[in-house]
């Protein structure tokens, strides 16, 4: 159930909203799609379809003629599909034209950035030019920053997030940190990815947190109480977070989680186990002060028990598995079984308490004169 519609529902029984403006108020906080929403839906939906098969197609056709095509012609192609879509983005960036086709404007950078990759990998095979493959994602990162800042495009920033991570597994992987000892080079790489990763999303909580505001008390300005006021105490607001969020939350988790676990296999000294799980506390912490003290989010939290555990079975497992007794991999299944079936228990918590609190609940009434 939707925030609006249960917190309409709340209204109707603390008798705060008479039940003729009922229906206006769901109108109002559209709680069911209206006719506008729809068209916007498919146009969106339809133009997204749209592009992605542009791109297909000029794949495909390369890919089926690429044997027939010379040096001239592959470039031909791949240059004259990014000089139109450059060409197209500027057309539509008028003033006039700039607020009515700003999606159209974001997809056209998202496909240029494609084919700048594209280009990129065919100058190298053609000419092949020995170049490492990272030098290939950094090249490709650093040529499309200015059409991510420009286009201020979720989907494009979740490109150029990957291009990175992509850039930085590579790189550390053939470079020689020299700084550091030899016997601590794999923690530390890890631990370089996942201190990025961990900026990235809190960078992200910063630059797309903000866009969901709550509507619901510019409703109590609409409701025309006759028989009592009403001065209503809600929960704190929980604003859903953007999707790009949990994606890129999702690669936090995983690069700290796997931080944590690294040093089970990687014996390294006592201090580099130390530090690394010191960062996975501190990850964990902020994660709980995040998405439940300041506010509530079942996936992000998801994300956080998923972690725990994975990290405890880990641990656990190296200290029991080392003659790989029978009882230990029985340990390990209740233990497994123990932890999951607590983090659901907590997280059904989290979820009453959310649904709770989404909408006012506390009600103190008192006589007011009638206008």
């Amino acid at each position: 159930m939707s925030h609006a519609r249960r917190t309409i529902e709340q209204l109707l029984q603390q008798d705060i909203l008479p039940l003729k403006n009922a229906e206006a108020a769901a109108t109002h906080l559209e709680v069911y799609p209206s006719k506008r929403t729809w068209l916007d839906f498919f146009n969106k939906a339809l133009l997204i379809i749209g592009a992605v098969a542009l791109v297909l197609s000029l794949v495909f056709f390369i890919a089926y003629n690429w044997q027939n095509l010379g040096k001239i012609g592959k470039f031909a192609l791949v240059e004259g599909a990014l000089a139109i879509t450059i060409a197209l983005y500027v057309a539509l960036s008028f003033r006039q034209l700039r607020r009515q086709f700003q999606l159209i404007r974001q997809l056209l950078l998202l496909i240029a950035s494609i084919i700048t990759g594209s280009l990129l990998a065919l100058f190298g095979q053609i000419y092949q030019t020995g170049a490492d493959t990272w030098q290939l994602f950094f090249a490709w990162a650093i040529l499309i920053t200015p059409w991510v800042v420009i286009a201020r495009f979720s989907a494009l920033w979740l490109l150029w997030l990957g291009l990175i991570n992509a850039f930085l597994l590579l790189y550390l992987d053939v470079a020689n940190l020299q700084f550091i000892k030899y016997s601590l080079q794999n923690i530390s790489q890890v631990a370089i990815l996942a201190l990025f990763n961990f900026i990235a999303f809190y960078s992200w909580l910063i630059g797309f947190d903000n866009k969901t505001s709550s509507s619901i008390p510019y409703l109590f300005h609409r409701i025309n109480v006759k028989k009592s006021t009403a001065q209503i105490n809600s929960a704190q607001t929980n604003s859903s977070l953007h999707w790009s969020t949990y994606v890129v939350g999702f690669l936090s988790t995983f690069f700290m989680t796997y931080l944590a676990i690294v040093t089970v296999f990687d014996n390294g000294n006592i201090w580099a186990t130390l530090i690394a799980t010191l960062l996975w506390l501190g990850w964990c912490g902020f994660m709980l002060w995040q998405f439940y003290q300041r506010r509530l989010d079942l996936l992000m939290l998801t994300y956080l028990s998923f972690s725990i555990i994975t990290v405890v079975m880990f641990w656990v497992g190296k200290w029991l598995l080392e003659g790989f007794e029978a009882g230990g991999f029985l340990i390990l299944a209740l233990l497994l079984i123990g932890m999951s079936s607590s983090a659901v228990m907590w997280l059904r918590k989290i979820a009453r308490i959310k649904n709770d609190d989404t909408a006012p609940h506390t009600v103190i009434k008192g006589n007011s004169d009638e206008q």
